[in-house]
């Protein structure tokens, strides 16, 4: 066993004891709630088991959460610039930077929109999903279903995009957008 693997098996019992102490859960009741006996439990704990991805994943339920909150993850996740995903749409001259995405459903982009510029329309996403808007340039109408919200600079709004919906640039100077696309 690696240095390594040994430190990740002592953050992994660390992080079960952790959630375990936080729920005032007893080594035998997650014992019975996980089907992973408790001596089994204690060595993972103290980071002198390693439990098969199975065995995880059913201590991860038996605490009510995912395998991923017990697992350690990097404290931060950095883009560069000069590796971010970039989208340009050579009809309407519309660029779209991908900035980050810290959750499977959550998405932060960068749009520069130039003036009199029409977004392709989007289909309706799944009920739930809401695109917030922020305005950091010109201007910026979006349409959502039949409704039609009008930004400026400094502006934001919080749309509810399942309907159709698209955006249009109505002013004489380039609109750049921030928009945080957030997923039920």
């Amino acid at each position: 066993m690696t240095q390594n693997t040994h430190e990740q098996d002592i953050q992994f019992g660390q992080a079960v004891r952790a959630r375990r102490t936080q729920l005032g859960v007893t080594l035998d009741q997650l014992a019975a709630t996980s089907g992973v006996s408790a001596a089994a439990l204690s060595r993972v704990e103290r980071g002198h088991l390693s439990p098969s991805l199975r065995n995880a994943i059913a201590i991860a339920r038996g605490l009510g959460c995912e395998l991923g909150e017990l697992v350690a993850r990097e404290t931060a996740e950095i883009v560069r610039a000069n590796e971010r995903l970039r989208f340009f749409d050579e009809q309407t001259g519309i660029e779209r930077l991908a900035i980050a995405r810290p959750t499977p459903e959550m998405e932060l982009l960068l749009y520069t929109v130039p003036p009199g510029a029409t977004s392709s329309r989007f289909a309706a996403h799944k009920a739930g999903t809401r695109e917030v808007f922020h305005i950091l340039a010109g201007q910026l109408q979006i349409h959502a279903g039949e409704e039609v919200f009008a930004l400026n600079a400094g502006d934001t709004a919080t749309v509810h995009v399942d309907t159709e919906h698209w955006f249009v640039n109505p002013g004489q100077e380039p609109a750049r957008i921030i928009l945080t696309v957030l997923g039920s």
